[in-house]
């Protein structure tokens, strides 16, 4: 009997379970399709907020899994709500990260300012992107400096991608918080915020795993749900990654080498 037999429905991590950089992780758009074709519930959840949902439920139509974008969940759409609630209506906000995740944060009626404008900010958010610089992490300390807020898409320090691990947000979070001396809201896993959100659109679902490939925020934010948890060794914790299943404290309740397993 296939594994995703004891489930009704699944929240799905993207980097390192369906794909990694560009290249589709092999088996996992067939195993996804396997488990749509079952009558699963699948909601999509990552903490990279660099593309709209638009963009990723696109990318996995692509790849043959048959999804829309109501059942992708970022961390980025979490994180525009906890913005807007802390800047108030067209409230400053410094961004620092990709043009879609600042597209999202001006949708909700805030203002983007440049660091140039730092302190007019009423927020600042982190994200992670390659173009971060010196002025990026000066502007967000003069913001924090002058009394605004601080929220990120999450705190993830690497990110999988082909030839190794990139720096994430968590990184880049990092030198602000250090810099600032504050400590950010998160938005993403393993935060409540992220998973609240992906149970409301499955509000049927009788049993739902977390499927994810790091330790630290799909299965640590997956069993403070209240959800099981199935870590696939194909991203963060799978071999050379930076994670290790077997000293960390945090336990899946399933390890797998990949989505395919599961079916």
């Amino acid at each position: 009997m296939p594994l995703i037999d004891d489930y009704d429905g699944f929240l799905v991590d993207l980097d390192g379970v369906v794909w990694t950089g560009r290249e589709p992780v092999p088996g996992s758009p067939e195993a996804l399709a396997a488990m749509l074709a079952a009558g699963k519930e699948v909601v999509f959840v990552t903490n990279n907020p660099s593309k709209p949902a638009e963009a990723y439920a696109k990318r996995l139509q692509g790849y043959g899994v048959e999804t829309t974008p109501d059942r992708i969940v970022t961390a980025g759409i979490v994180v525009a709500k906890l913005a807007a609630e802390a800047a108030g209506p067209g409230g400053g906000a410094l961004v620092l990260g990709y043009e879609p995740l600042q597209e999202l944060i001006a949708a909700t009626g805030m203002r983007v300012v440049d660091v140039e404008e730092a302190t007019e900010a009423k927020v600042v958010v982190v994200s992670g992107f390659v173009t971060f610089t010196y002025e990026h992490l000066r502007g967000a300390k003069f913001a924090l400096d002058a009394g605004a807020a601080l929220v990120a898409t999450s705190h993830d320090a690497t990110m999988p991608m082909p030839g190794g691990e990139w720096p994430g947000t968590g990184a880049i979070l990092a030198a602000v918080e250090v810099a600032s001396g504050r400590k950010a809201e998160i938005a993403g896993k393993p935060e409540r915020h992220l998973f609240d959100l992906a149970l409301s659109k499955i509000p049927d679902a009788k049993r739902v795993a977390m499927i994810g490939d790091r330790l630290s925020s799909d299965i640590a934010g997956g069993h403070a749900a209240g959800l099981d948890t199935i870590l696939v060794l194909s991203g963060t914790s799978g071999s050379g990654g930076s994670e290790d299943p077997e000293t960390a404290a945090v336990k899946p309740d399933l390890i797998v080498a990949n989505l395919a397993a599961l079916v």
